[in-house]
């Protein structure tokens, strides 16, 4: 199959990301630059689309990694209110406090399992409600629509990871740390809490020499964690040029490619081009996108095939499970990908499922294709990631353009076009 990308589109991609980035800088989630990215992005839409919305939406974005902080501030008074059983004798305060530090020991875990592995929105409400959009382009289908096919990447930039900026991938295993100690600290209260409830109280100063060590033991874990994301605005300095403007401007440069090539568009087929709100905030732009178009979606066999970050050319990736909230994605729409790189002569890997990446991968987040797969729609996820340089600029204020490598965006494009080629029928 022979899909040419002219110069003018190539550069018009590129300049997309650059344009951005100088514009409007970076785009914390919900943040006024989020939004002015937004209207720029529709307006650029306009030029290509039948028809082009903004659709709002709320949620409260600091949740998603605001949740690390609260779990480390309640682990730490766990610890303390331990120590505090010291100064008592009364069986009733001993128990009462035993029991206050087992709960805040157990609750961080029931956060961390709902918000980050789970993607709920499970302390949400206890932080500040705020406004973003997703932003939607369509081409009518030619005929009587009968299925939807979506391409999506996302629009917003993260929070600054300033762990990540210091220790590189070295906080990998910092935070596997502050679990695996917070796990054995959970044990040992939860056996210290059964201990005082049978009456052996004079196994408490035993417990408390174990406690005071596995604090010390844990505390740069934990004052790391803390200090994992700054607080307030001050993180939002990333300028999102991998992450994730090099998808947008790959929908965007499939849009101008429709525009002039409609006989690509399969009959009966509606094509519509997103870019969502909030994915670095727990992928709320998807979800709600999902759960507010979701009987539609299912009516119409919907496929999506989102993108996220499109960094080099020669390692683009098929991603067919996620590890951290446990997803599967589509067979089918993988299968079709991987066809679809295969006719570019793009070699394009499964990735995903092996023992080292679901290990690796517990602690990588999710991309906005969870949400649909997690819904019931069928959903595929291209990446193109070189990970042993991208801690230098992952999630940082060095996430710029020449982060991308030339040719990235040109092989995603040529891979949606073929996508949609793919689908045509022969004809008679």
């Amino acid at each position: 199959m022979n899909i040419d990308i002219i110069e003018e589109d190539s550069k018009y991609m590129y300049g997309f990301v650059q344009g951005i980035i100088e514009e409007v800088g970076p785009r914390m989630p919900c943040s006024p630059q989020e939004a002015k990215a937004a209207e720029i992005i529709k307006r650029e839409f306009e030029k290509s689309c039948d028809k082009t919305v903004i659709e709002p939406f709320s949620c409260h974005p600091k949740a998603f990694l605001g949740w690390i902080k609260l779990d480390m501030v309640l682990v730490v008074m766990s610890f303390f209110i331990y120590f505090l059983i010291q100064l008592f004798t009364e069986y009733i305060w001993l128990l009462i406090l035993t029991l206050c530090s087992f709960l805040l020991i157990l609750l961080p875990f029931l956060i961390m399992w709902e918000e980050f592995f789970n993607y709920k929105e499970f302390i949400d409400p206890i932080f500040r409600k705020k406004t973003s959009q997703n932003v939607i382009g369509s081409f009518k289908p030619k005929g009587e629509r009968k299925k939807i096919i979506i391409f999506s990447s996302h629009m917003d930039s993260a929070i600054e990871f300033k762990l990540l900026k210091l220790l590189g991938w070295g906080f990998i295993p910092l935070a596997f740390g502050a679990i695996l100690i917070m796990m054995m600290w959970l044990v040992l209260s939860c056996l210290n809490l059964i201990f005082i409830m049978v009456g052996l109280i004079q196994l408490k100063s035993l417990f408390f020499y174990v406690a005071f060590w596995t604090l010390i033991i844990g505390s740069p874990c934990f004052i790391g964690l803390f200090f994992f994301v700054p607080l307030g605005d001050k993180g939002n300095v990333v300028p999102g040029a991998v992450d994730n403007l090099s998808s947008c401007s790959v929908v965007q440069g499939l849009g101008r490619y429709l525009k002039n090539y409609r006989e690509i568009i399969p009959d009966n087929t509606e094509i519509r081009l997103i870019s969502f709100g909030c994915e670095e905030s727990g992928l709320r732009g998807a979800y709600r996108y999902a759960a507010t178009h979701l009987e539609e979606l299912q009516k119409y066999d919907a496929y999506l095939v989102n993108m996220d970050g499109l960094e080099t050319p020669d390692g683009f990736h098929v991603i067919e499970f996620e590890p951290t909230t446990r997803t599967w994605h589509s067979e089918e729409v993988i299968q079709k990908l991987l066809k679809a790189a295969e006719n570019m002569g793009v070699g394009a890997k499964r990735f995903g499922a092996g023992k080292l990446e679901k290990t690796l991968g517990r602690l990588s987040g999710g991309s906005d294709a969870a949400a649909f797969s997690k819904a019931g729609i069928k959903a595929g996820f291209l990446n193109s990631a070189d990970w042993k340089t991208r801690s230098s600029y992952y999630h940082q204020s060095t996430d710029t353009l020449d982060k991308i490598r030339k040719g990235t965006l040109e092989i995603a494009l040529k891979i949606c076009i073929a996508f949609l080629k793919n689908e045509l029928k022969p004809k008679d």
